[in-house]
């Protein structure tokens, strides 16, 4: 078969910006730096965007801590009180309650925290700097997904302005290059920064006296601002071209103007000075347009020829968010659930979510990207560790809702979350599977070691049932249970057998002998509940399908879809899914991955049609705006959402590649759809 075109598909989806929508801004960026852009090209427009999705300047390294108190006395996760939940075996303390010490919860639940780093936006002349925007004339903005940049053209009472905004494949450098007659009439850009915040925007633009931006040193065209944010610190560089002129004009407030109708400009954030010789603006250009064309042309590709405009649909979504994730996903660090775009949680990720972000990377034979941020868990064992061990268990114990600290963050729900603990072991046989070497095995046998090591002191034999049980004191994946009385949920017994069978498969790589307590536990896992003959949320839940908990996640169906469900019946699982889906649960009241998830479980079961239908299901939850976002359309604090994007790529992944020992190609589209892909590995 030929080699897909890829560069013909690609362009076909580069999104173009022509009406103002609070929602649908466009992101350049790196995997470790972003910057969200308004309909100018620049951040002209923030309080336009900020009911919708924000445009903010992140970092994967931009935290802020709060001083606990004004004396900056440093609060310790170790002094929370702690609540005893009973397994059926012992009674073990998790942080879920903040009872006397809410000022200590909160804090705790909000530092560290991501931050916006600085907004830069045009300054029109005239007494109103940012005008409405109807005075934006003929707006046009395209993003070029091939080329990872920016071009922006519009009018301004006559003036035409143009803009090519891109970054740095390997620097947090902004770049952007104007051109207008409006420089010679009074037009400057605006560059400002405001103190740290939690909040969604990252922004706090009304404390000037919290923070400090001096600048350390001019030389020629380059100028280097210090920010200074209680104990933390970074730096911002402006190279400025021939003609261009910097200055500052209040606290935190700095002008940049042109002599002539072309202003170019480099902004470099970093934690240290940055070195003399940087890259140039032509330069920096040629790498962004390489990088980008080596993602697409290297890893996993789909092209859906004849699926009408269902197909083109989904093509689109997938096109989108493999740059979105590329953009957002793809750092040093797991990413929050709206990556670089936006705070939410404080900035935090969510190591669950971590699944849903990033595994495609490997399943699309891009493992680099993955294995980018999975050193952190290398970093964060000790704490892991320990906090295994303060709950009297072995191993390693992986924190939920976390910061670059891997402090587990209190949380009614969060600590008793056990669906992420799989998580690591799986991410580094999805590596080896892509590169299935003595180095992979070597570098990740510590993870998968410690992660399985918790995994088997945290079930317990039931005497009289002759099997492994999971629960109580334990909240499923579907978040609505009562963590007192979950017992036994078929997603997360899947998980626990396929984890420490998998963790086995690793000794005996690495020619050592396999556990046989991992053994025994994997087989004699408690069997998944049933009821009507379908799965049910936990064993102690018969009302599963009622409204007291059809909502939230269908986790039952990750059992046999995003796992490969060898204790699962086939056949039980289709009803289940065929139950979910016509009336058995409420479709408005999941999430953006549930669709992707179930999509999955279609098409293991042999329904590839009802698995198209999944991905495009009519749901406020399910919209895939213009930018490509996943639009959680009930949530303003969550108006795009990563995990959806990512889920989508790997449903797309398995209904392509299938998964080991399928005997189909492309198992999850129809059979009259003409599907081409490449370079997808089949998952486990």
């Amino acid at each position: 078969m030929a080699k897909i075109n890829r560069k013909a598909v690609v362009e076909q989806y580069s999104p173009v910006n022509t009406v103002w929508d609070a929602y649908s801004p466009f992101t350049v960026g790196n995997g470790e730096f972003a910057f969200n852009s308004d309909m100018t090209g620049l951040q002209t427009f923030d309080a336009f965007h900020e009911p919708g999705i924000p445009l903010l300047t992140q970092a994967q390294w931009g935290w802020h801590t709060t001083p606990y108190r004004e004396d900056q006395y440093k609060f310790d996760y170790h002094n929370m009180a702690r609540t005893l939940y009973s397994n059926g075996n012992r009674d073990v303390p998790y942080t879920t309650k903040p009872g006397y010490q809410r000022t200590e919860y909160d804090w705790l639940r909000q530092n560290p925290h991501k931050f916006h780093m600085g907004r830069l936006a045009f300054a029109f002349p005239g007494e109103r700097p940012v005008p409405d925007t109807l005075e934006i004339e003929s707006p046009y903005q395209k993003l070029s997904l091939w080329e990872g940049t920016m071009t922006t053209h519009f009018s301004y009472y006559g003036a035409t302005v143009d803009v090519l905004t891109y970054v740095h494949p390997s620097m947090d450098m902004l770049c952007v290059a104007i051109r207008t007659p409006l420089f010679t009439q009074g037009l400057k850009l605006a560059l400002d920064f405001p103190a740290p915040s939690p909040t969604r925007t990252g922004a706090d633009w009304d404390s000037p006296e919290k923070h400090k931006s001096v600048i350390t040193r001019r030389h020629g065209s380059r100028t280097e601002i210090l920010r200074m944010m209680d104990e933390d610190r970074y730096f911002v560089t402006a190279l400025c071209g021939d003609g261009v002129t910097i200055a500052p004009n209040g606290d935190h407030h700095f002008e940049i103007t042109s002599e002539t109708e072309l202003l170019q400009l480099r902004l470099i954030f970093s934690q240290q000075p940055v070195p003399e010789k940087v890259p140039t603006l032509s330069e920096t250009l040629q790498e962004c347009r390489e990088h980008w064309e080596n993602f697409w042309e290297k890893g996993g590709f789909v092209n859906i020829q004849n699926g009408g405009e269902r197909g083109r649909e989904l093509m689109r979504r997938i096109i989108l968010s493999q740059y979105l994730t590329a953009v957002n996903c793809a750092g040093s660090l797991p990413p929050q659930e709206t990556g670089l775009t936006m705070n939410s949680w404080y900035g935090k990720f969510h190591l669950e979510m971590h699944y849903w972000h990033a595994a495609h990377f490997a399943s699309w034979n891009r493992p680099e990207l993955l294995e980018r941020s999975l050193w952190y868990y290398q970093s964060i064992l000790p704490k892991a560790q320990e906090l295994a061990a303060g709950q009297g268990y072995k191993g390693a114990r992986w924190p939920k809702m976390t910061s670059a600290s891997g402090i587990d963050s209190p949380s009614p729900i969060g600590p008793l979350l056990i669906w992420q603990q799989p998580h690591p072991l799986y991410y580094a046989e999805l590596i080896y599977r892509a590169n299935p070497c003595r180095e992979v095995l070597e570098c990740y046998k510590e993870i998968v070691m410690q992660t399985a090591e918790f995994m088997a002191d945290y079930v317990r034999w039931d005497d009289e049932r002759k099997c492994y049980m999971l629960g109580p004191g334990m909240i499923p994946s579907q978040e609505n249970h009562n963590a007192r009385l979950v017992m036994n949920p078929p997603y997360e017994l899947e998980y626990w057998a396929l984890g420490l069978n998998t963790a086995n498969q690793w000794l005996k790589r690495l020619g050592e002998p396999e556990n046989e307590e991992w053994m025994r536990i994997a087989a004699y896992m408690a069997p998944p509940p049933i009821k009507d003959d379908l799965y049910l949320a936990h064993e102690r839940c018969p009302d599963t399908y009622t409204e007291l908990f059809n909502r939230d996640h269908p986790s039952m169906v990750a059992a046999f879809g995003m796992l490969p469900g060898k204790k699962i019946n086939p056949s039980i699982m289709e009803r289940t899914l065929v139950k979910i889906l016509n009336g058995g649960w409420q479709m408005d009241r999941i999430w953006g991955w549930d669709f992707p998830m179930l999509a999955m479980c279609a098409a293991r079961v042999g329904m590839p049609e009802t698995a198209i239908d999944c991905l495009l299901y009519d749901s406020t939850k399910n919209v895939y705006l213009n930018n490509g976002h996943n639009r959680q359309a009930d949530r303003k604090d969550i108006p795009c959402y990563l995990p959806g994007n990512g889920a989508l790529l790997l449903a797309v992944g398995l209904m392509a590649a299938g998964w080991d020992g399928c005997p189909e190609k492309t198992p999850g589209f129809p059979k009259d759809w003409e599907v081409e892909w490449e370079d997808i590995l089949p998952l486990p």
